[in-house]
């Protein structure tokens, strides 16, 4: 079932009372219930970012939870608490990238044949963008952030968010067609 507006403008009035109650008093619980609603779009995010590898996109997250809350006087507002906290989300990402070490390769549990075949493919569709593209198209795609949204997360100027998307979009269908032949 889609949301209405009226049902995000009750998330967001919603939100914005939970952040306010954290910045005035530091109460865990009310973060705890913003943890709760935003774990599950920020690890599939975080997921695909870091190439389905679902452990470092749980450490990740965890590591974003924490520097949001410890920063959570810094949200100014004006923006989503989502947008704000995927800013979080990517920079984090982006901070692990720059300090990889190699890591013992924990035994994983396959999924069906079906389900490996379509992962293998979109990990593959996303291998053929750069990291930039990468995240637009998540953003846009998978978490359904708007351009300005985007924007914000990326620290991208609104255009370049756009050409950025529609050139990810042009690389994914020309790999996508490339995989039928």
């Amino acid at each position: 079932m889609k949301k209405t507006d009226n049902d995000s403008r009750h998330d967001t009035l919603g939100e914005l009372w939970l952040v306010r109650r954290i910045k005035r008093t530091g109460d865990r619980e009310a973060f705890g219930r913003l943890v709760e609603h935003y774990q599950s779009p920020l690890r599939r995010y975080l997921t695909h970012l870091t190439g389905g590898d679902r452990f470092r996109a749980d450490d990740l997250a965890q590591e974003a939870f924490i520097k949001a809350f410890t920063s959570i006087r810094q949200f100014s507002g004006l923006g989503s608490f989502r947008a704000w906290l995927f800013r979080i989300a990517y920079r984090t990402f982006l901070d692990s990238r720059r300090s990889i070490h190699p890591t013992v390769e924990i035994e994983k549990t396959d999924p069906p044949d079906e389900i490996r075949t379509e992962i293998a493919i979109l990990q593959s569709a996303l291998a053929c963008l750069d990291d930039t593209e990468r995240n637009v198209i998540l953003l846009s795609a998978v978490e359904q952030l708007s351009h300005s949204q985007i924007a914000h997360v990326a620290s991208l100027p609104l255009g370049t968010v756009k050409s950025t998307l529609a050139r990810a979009k042009t690389k994914l269908r020309a790999h996508l067609k490339n995989e039928e032949l």
